[in-house]
């Protein structure tokens, strides 16, 4: 790694917070890097990483020349505040760190094998990839990360609709040994309850009238890999004893079937639901949550930390701007005010929406207040009956709120699902299935 900065402190500080990971980290100063990487090269020890401290006088063509001067390594970018993710974007970087620096967060940002040694382009997250945050909790979180991601311990993910657990999920297994076999995304609450045993296990042909053939399930394909099955709260009682036999014995059967299968996976679960609640009624085996609660992680609502709204803003701004073909590269003050001023029930997934939304009016190079549609204020709600618990509390407030905008947003649709899914920012499948849920019949909203 050559670290590029006026002084060493940048180079002494990254060096210490990486250790062992790091086989060397070198120092250059703006004037001499390109001399440095291409020396590098011809010695045939080409650097994997560039690290830039952040620079007005930085340029996207001087990033450039870098990059195709020195064997093409990764160019990160060290920053501090909202800035740096829009300056990274400009710039062309790979990644942007931002400071205050921590180990677990560098050591993702990078991106190494574990074990140490620094990984090759195809083995890295993918940009998109990136978790986005300020604080303790992202500190946290990737501690957490670094932590489990080695192992093969089952892991739990806890948070509201829009959080990022997939997200979260993802990092864990591009982080592990694991990392080039296949990651599996099972949505429980997307698939009907008839159809989800065979998606999940496959079938033999015969097992059924339409069984023409034998089916592998998304469990088999995520063989030497993470099956990740997001919300594990709406697994129907049934199949969690058979997923409960997969995380003891590592084997299933297929349906029809009269022969085991032993599959080489790792499961990963996430749920918006209090599982200690359905536990207690019964609708989750209690055996199951002790299996997957195993390692659990708790990701904040957007509300909880509104600091990181501006750096999000400027995420999505800089990963639309091309999708688009617009020159946007900022945000009013009104408008950051107005988007910092909500309380996003949808939590990062509903921000996106608005700022993408926002993207497609804005007629300027930034977002101003009237690209925006957002309430203007939330209206606050009955004194909370605090004798009651609060996590029942919560999910009454969960799913009134999910059927009030299930309905409003239909209505306005006129049970056009595919609209309706499209300006909800949800995937068909899964908005469909929560209306199932609360009990919503699509045809009682099209237009006589």
């Amino acid at each position: 790694m050559l670290v590029v900065d006026r002084s060493r402190a940048l180079r002494d500080q990254i060096a210490e917070l990486l250790g062992e990971l790091a086989a060397e980290v070198a120092w250059a100063t703006r004037e001499l890097a390109l001399d440095e990487l291409r020396a590098a090269v011809a010695a045939g020890h080409p650097f994997d990483v560039v690290v830039l401290d952040a620079d007005p006088a930085l340029t996207a063509a001087g990033v450039r020349e870098l990059a195709a001067g020195g064997g093409s390594p990764r160019i990160v970018l060290v920053a501090a505040g909202e800035g740096g993710i829009a300056l990274a974007g400009r710039l062309g970087a790979s990644d942007v760190v931002l400071r205050p620096l921590g180990a677990a967060e560098l050591a993702f940002r990078i991106g190494r094998l574990p074990g140490g040694e620094l990984r090759a382009d195809k083995r890295r997250p993918r940009k998109t990839d990136i978790i986005i945050g300020t604080g303790a909790w992202i500190k946290e979180l990737y501690d957490r990360i670094a932590m489990v991601a080695a192992t093969d311990v089952t892991v739990a993910i806890f948070g509201e609709s829009g959080t990022g657990k997939e997200l979260v999920a993802r990092t864990i297994h591009t982080s592990s040994p694991r990392h080039d076999a296949p990651f599996v995304v099972v949505n429980c609450a997307a698939i009907p309850e008839a159809l989800l045993e065979d998606e999940l296990f496959g079938h033999v042909r015969g097992a059924f009238t339409d069984a023409t053939r034998d089916r592998e399930g998304l469990l088999a394909a995520a063989h030497t890999g993470t099956l990740f099955l997001d919300e594990i709260g709406e697994l129907p009682l049934p199949l969690q004893g058979k997923l409960l036999r997969v995380l003891q014995s590592q084997e299933f059967r297929r349906i029809g079937d009269d022969q085991d299968r032993r599959v080489d996976v790792r499961i990963v679960t996430a749920t918006n639901r209090d599982l200690d609640q359905l536990v207690a009624r019964g609708s989750f085996r209690q055996d199951l949550y002790y299996r997957i609660n195993v390692f659990p992680m708790h990701l904040p609502a957007l509300r909880e930390r509104p600091e990181d709204i501006a750096l999000l803003v400027h995420h999505f701004i800089a990963k639309y701007r091309a999708r688009l073909g617009k020159p946007i590269d900022g945000i009013a003050p009104g408008a950051l005010r107005r988007f910092s001023a909500y309380d996003f029930p949808g939590n990062v997934r509903e921000l996106e929406n608005k700022v993408h939304q926002a993207m497609v009016v804005a007629e300027g190079p930034v977002i101003g207040e009237a690209d925006i549609a957002l309430p203007a204020t939330r209206a606050a709600g009955a004194r909370p009956d605090i004798a009651r618990p609060f996590r029942e509390l919560k999910q009454e407030a969960i799913v009134a709120f999910e059927k009030a905008y299930l309905t409003e947003l239909l209505r306005e649709h006129r049970g056009n699902l595919a609209r309706a899914a499209r300006a909800a920012g949800m995937d068909r499948k899964n908005l469909w299935a929560l209306a199932v849920r609360h009990g919503l019949d699509r045809a009682q909203f099209k237009k006589p």
